[in-house]
């Protein structure tokens, strides 16, 4: 008996492969937008998923090549493909503009070769050009790139800059990043000046430059890591965002501070390095102008130094509006730690009103910041938000933090309600320092705690035994991650669920699979005092890894496909 075959109607079946190939069926921009989001290989890659595939990865408006990415397989050695090979072809066979492009390498490039790319890219209407020569000498930037009048981002790193006579400028140019770049002051100053729309300048080691002059009306942002003997900076009333990088010893802080304080708009301010080199002066309480509406403050302090810590009281002191603190601490010895100790001490009566968030990085116990941390906790009453960061290195927080309980100050942080611990070891100075806060602040409700990755063994047995009648009576939730299951870990976890009698959510990520288990089995014999606590354990910490690919053995087989045609 013979069975009867049914073949679908050419337009039935049409029509179902098109309803399952949807991404094909996308808008061309939408499909850019995917491929854009691709390494430049995968995007190759598919040219072979059908003939409607073959070129769409050759409109690409946005191309990267990373040498370290795209690397050359035996298979590719073999065929002679090397990394300008690819650059070159890829350049060729491209459809319609090219918006943006990046080069990143650290191997030999030829010159000749990164010029022959740029005059390509000049007759693409190419908007935002960015160049990283890791390694090397400085490459020349050719005079084809100032011709690129469509420009609006540009990022140069280890070039040298020398402008045709003719450059008029940048007349669209937006951003502007230049990193261990060479330049004289005059060319400098030109490309600055003839770039009347620039928002956001950027500069990182620059050579040939002592007297740096920056002239740009429509400047928003500005970041300068460098040391120079003197710096202006005229008529940019609208920044809003500085990331000043002192570094070395510089003549120029003072100069240079003065002038940023009394910008009308800015609302972030970073200062790296020491602020004893702001030259503000000891004697005074706040600046000659107060920052009206700065929001955000970086400070790098060393607290044991005195001078520093009225610095930065001194800018907390001129920002009212003040919402986001961060504190990079840093410690040299403990030669003024007495006199800067006395100060904080009997200097309680300031109040930052409007400080809601403040994070202190670097925070390892010692009495200098455990005095000032408690000053800005006094000084706070509207903080909601604190995070600690421990050292990232392999040593424990040793710092004594009982002597923040042995005082007789009004302890009341009324608005805080989340606290962060980054780096957690499970010392005693870390705990000390999270059950003070547990206690001392009524409205707090949320722990998170970040384990380091490397497991700091702990002392336990000297903190567990002194907090044995602690209660948290706001503690609802509490977040932990990264756990390797060690003993100050748990013992930690079961400190909390018998101290929590309101505590409604523990969620817990160990770091791994190993631990995983034995770290559960701990976790059901503990007891809760809160009959409502729920615990969430979830899927252990993963890494991800790349796999390789012989993106040049497609690249060659495309390469020879396109020869053929």
């Amino acid at each position: 008996m013979c069975q009867m075959q049914i073949v679908p109607h050419p337009i039935s079946f049409l029509k179902m492969t098109t309803e399952l190939d949807r991404i094909s069926n996308l808008p061309g921009g939408v499909i850019q937008k995917i491929l854009s989001y691709l390494p430049i290989r995968e995007a190759v890659r598919t040219c072979v998923l059908s003939s409607n595939w073959r070129c769409k990865w050759a409109m690409l408006p946005r191309l990267v090549f990373d040498d370290h990415q795209i690397g050359t397989t035996s298979k590719a050695r073999r065929r002679k493909t090397t990394f300008v090979s690819i650059v070159d072809r890829v350049l060729l066979l491209q459809i319609g503009p090219v918006d943006a492009f990046e080069l990143v390498y650290r191997k030999f490039i030829a010159a000749s070769d990164v010029d022959r790319w740029i005059l390509h890219l000049t007759r693409k209407s190419l908007k935002e050009f960015t160049l990283t020569k890791s390694r090397g000498s400085q490459y020349n930037i050719s005079s084809c790139l100032f011709s690129c009048q469509e420009l609006i981002h540009l990022d140069l790193n280890n070039c040298s800059l020398c402008p045709p006579s003719r450059f008029k400028g940048f007349r669209r140019l937006k951003s502007l990043r230049l990193q261990n770049i060479t330049v004289v002051p005059d060319v400098f100053e030109k490309l600055i000046g003839s770039c009347p729309l620039l928002e956001r300048l950027t500069l990182i080691d620059l050579h040939g430059i002592t007297h740096l002059k920056i002239d740009a009306p429509n400047l928003q942002f500005l970041e300068v890591q460098d040391t120079f003997e003197d710096v202006k900076v005229e008529n940019t009333l609208n920044l809003v965002d500085v990331s000043i990088d002192f570094g070395e010893a510089s003549s120029y802080c003072s100069n240079l501070l003065k002038y940023f304080v009394q910008l009308p708009l800015m609302e972030r301010l970073t200062i790296k390095g020491f602020l004893s080199k702001c030259a503000i002066g000891s004697s005074a309480e706040e600046l000659p102008k107060p920052c009206r509406c700065l929001k955000f403050l970086s400070l790098g302090i060393r607290l044991n130094n005195l001078e520093e810590i009225l610095a930065a009281i001194c800018f907390l002191r001129s920002s009212p509006a003040l919402q986001e603190l961060k504190i990079s601490v840093h410690q040299e010895g403990e030669a003024t730690a007495g006199e800067a100790t006395y100060w904080l001490n009997e200097n309680h009566n300031w109040a930052f009103t409007q400080l809601r968030l403040m994070k202190v990085t670097a925070f390892s116990g010692v009495k200098a910041e455990v005095d000032f941390i408690k000053f800005l906790l006094l000084s706070s009453p509207a903080l909601e938000e604190l995070e600690i960061v421990a050292p990232f290195e392999d040593q424990a927080v040793s710092g004594e933090v009982n002597s923040w309980l042995d005082d007789n100050l009004n302890w009341a942080f009324t608005q805080l309600r989340l606290v962060k611990v980054t780096c957690f070891s499970g010392v005693k100075a870390e705990v000390d320092f999270i059950k003070f806060l547990l206690l001392s602040s009524p409205a707090l409700q949320e722990l998170q705690i970040s384990a380091r990755h490397h497991v700091v063994l702990g002392e336990v047995n000297s903190w567990s035994d002194d907090n044995q009648n602690c209660v948290f009576t706001h503690l609802r939730v509490v977040q932990l991650t990264g756990i390797h299951g060690v003993k100050p870990e748990v013992d930690f976890i079961r400190f909390l669920l018998s101290s929590s009698p309101v505590l409604e959510r523990m969620t817990i990520q160990p770091t791994s699979v190993d631990c995983s288990l034995e770290l559960l089995k701990k976790l059901v014999q503990f007891r809760r005092v809160s009959v409502d606590a729920e615990i969430s354990y979830l899927d252990p910490l993963s890494s991800e890894s790349d796999e390789d690919s012989d993106f040049d053995d497609d690249y060659t087989d495309l390469e020879s496909d396109s020869d053929s045609d």
